[in-house]
């Protein structure tokens, strides 16, 4: 007789703009599935939203849930500051966890964490969603079968607009947020771009920042990769335009790849051509696929489809933020 298949309960954890945007709306539609509980130190701003996604139940945090609210697998969208206390929470109390970039401030805390997820045999996975784009996932394919030839050059860009952009709040504040631009965008840019390339040892770095608020607004670092690969990675909130700007681009020995717009163009006998797939979708519908499928990927290992994985380059990927802050610090190259 085959095993009736139980919903996964997940709790929410942070009621902000990431929550109600994003992950609910998302959730509310994900079959085997059900949002168990919403938690918040804000207790009535929780409630009200609850009751907008139709949750059951609130608290401030997972250890006021009462002992009748079982929980498998908990999402976290609390300020940066809070994320280590957050996770470290959830995994003692034997729960999985999908974590808001980035894991911790540090890469000594991210490394506790993820031994502390081994420890417990739950699934840590930060929630880098630009990995499960469409487009993303197409390029890693060519690079990966070798048809872009030898990889030389990789730029990641993320540019937002400054205007309607909060002037204030904890990502403006350096003790919460950990940086500035280049702690909430920045650490996504760098991340796809490394995943690419199969996660190599970045050897050195060089960072520049511009600030016009207690955090940098723009930043600009060029890293030399193991192999002799050069990345760029260009992040600001400053951009002037009429929408915000995310792109990729890969240079190699036999062909390019670009996003925004989508092309892959390699050597032919004819000459270059374009291989890149069809693709349906515009820049939003991109975007929310790709959190789907973030949660797809993240729902197997809670359910025991796959097997568990540590993510081991968080830690190293956080040394390299380190790294980029102090170079442009210390105005100099910096070698990890």
């Amino acid at each position: 007789m085959d095993r009736v298949k139980r919903d996964v309960r997940v709790a929410v954890v942070g009621a902000g703009g990431a929550a109600q945007v994003v992950h609910l709306p998302i959730l509310k539609r994900l079959p085997d599935l059900e949002v168990t509980a919403l938690l918040d130190t804000q207790v009535e701003k929780a409630r009200t939203i609850a009751e907008r996604f139709g949750v059951p139940h609130v608290a401030r945090e997972l250890g006021e849930l009462p002992a009748e609210v079982h929980v498998d697998a908990a999402l976290v969208c609390t300020p940066n500051d809070t994320h280590a206390a957050v996770v470290r929470d959830a995994l003692e109390r034997g729960v999985h966890v999908l974590c808001e970039r980035p894991l911790a401030p540090g890469s000594e805390e991210a490394a506790r964490l993820i031994h502390l997820a081994e420890k417990a045999n739950r699934q840590l996975m930060v929630a880098m969603n630009q990995r499960f784009r469409f487009d993303v996932r197409a390029i890693q394919q060519f690079m990966a079968s070798g048809e872009l030839g030898e990889v030389l050059f990789v730029r990641s860009v993320w540019l937002t607009r400054s205007q309607g952009r909060p002037k204030h709040g904890w990502r403006r504040d350096p003790k919460r947020a950990g940086g500035g631009v280049l702690m909430d965008l920045g650490v996504q840019a760098l991340d796809v771009a490394l995943w690419l390339l199969g996660y190599p040892d970045v050897e050195r770095v060089t960072a520049s920042m511009h600030s016009t608020s207690g955090v940098e607004d723009s930043a600009f670092a060029f890293l030399a990769l193991a192999g002799g690969v050069t990345l760029s990675v260009e992040v600001s909130w400053e951009l002037r335009s009429e929408r915000d700007r995310h792109s990729l681009l890969v240079l190699g020995t036999l062909g390019s790849a670009t996003t925004s717009p989508f092309r892959v163009r390699k050597d032919m006998e004819t000459g270059p051509l374009d291989v890149a797939p069809p693709l349906d979708v515009d820049e939003a519908g991109l975007y929310r696929a790709s959190y789907r499928q973030e949660w797809a990927e993240f729902l197997r290992f809670v359910r025991g489809e796959k097997p568990l994985e540590v993510q081991g380059e968080q830690v190293r990927l956080m040394q390299t933020l380190e790294a980029c802050y102090r170079s442009a610090r210390e105005g100099r190259e910096v070698a990890i």
